[in-house]
């Protein structure tokens, strides 16, 4: 599984993909932690999501500030991945534009191993929205600029 490079700081009032993406690999590693309730995969950090981070932290020697730095993303993607291992797994929410973090960077770097010519800088701008809907043309798929599952799996395939 490729690990999303760390982007930037998640906590309360963060939301997007990245905070999806930390959702599920909460859910995914709740069984070493096993005081927080299943969370809902929504892509925003709230009081849920914060307590839960910091009970991962606490039962990983970590800080626990209940924020997702670096050190936190990094020990949770390590548990999640030892856990599940494959693919690098869809955050389960849609990626589109306006977005930024590790996950839309690491759509973008996807998008250029397909031939796009973009940057891979985490901003879901219209280059990437442009790269997206060339995609999912060749693809077969509904050309929308949206990365969700469909996409994401065609992606990633």
């Amino acid at each position: 599984m490729a690990k999303p490079a760390y982007y930037s700081l998640s906590q309360t009032g963060s939301s997007g993909p990245d905070v999806a993406l930390i959702q599920t690999w909460l859910n995914g590693v709740r069984g070493t932690c096993t005081h927080y309730p299943v969370l809902t995969v929504d892509g925003i950090y709230g009081s849920s999501t914060a307590k839960a981070v910091q009970e991962f932290q606490v039962m990983n020697s970590l800080t626990a500030d209940g924020k997702v730095g670096q050190n936190t993303w990094n020990a949770l993607y390590d548990k999640y991945a030892a856990i599940h291992g494959g693919a690098e797994q869809y955050p389960g929410i849609n990626i589109q534009s306006g977005q930024k973090g590790a996950t839309v960077k690491s759509a973008q770097l996807r998008l250029i191993s397909k031939g796009a010519s973009i940057t891979a800088d985490g901003d879901f701008g219209s280059k990437t929205y442009s790269a997206v809907v060339s995609f999912q043309k060749a693809s077969g798929l509904t050309a929308d600029g949206v990365i969700g599952i469909t996409t994401w799996t065609r992606l990633y395939k």
